[in-house]
């Protein structure tokens, strides 16, 4: 059953990233030995990080789009796209410094 509607959209366009969060830290520092804990610190301490973090997540969302685009779920596609949209003026706000 594919659901059609703005609020599963944005909810899936919310987690995904997130997710795609998660990988980033198994692939980039989990291997490097570092704790959640310390790749939370190092978020905190360096904006660059966040962003490039954020966007490096923003990725895992290119399926969603291919997905609930070639099934003409229109709503669903509208809802991943602002969640989408929120987290890019996330990541524009931590590049240049206005968080």
């Amino acid at each position: 059953m594919h659901r059609n509607n703005y609020f599963f959209g944005f909810f899936l366009g919310i987690i995904i990233p997130l997710l795609g969060m998660v990988m980033v830290y198994m692939l980039r520092y989990m291997p490097q030995n570092v704790s959640v804990a310390y790749f939370i610190e190092l978020l905190q301490q360096n904006p660059r990080a966040v962003s490039s973090t954020i966007s490096l997540g923003l990725i895992a969302c290119i399926p969603l789009f291919t997905f609930y685009k070639n099934r003409k779920l229109y709503k669903t596609l509208y809802g991943i796209f602002v969640a989408v949209g929120i987290y890019a003026i996330i990541v524009v706000g931590y590049k240049f410094d206005f968080f």
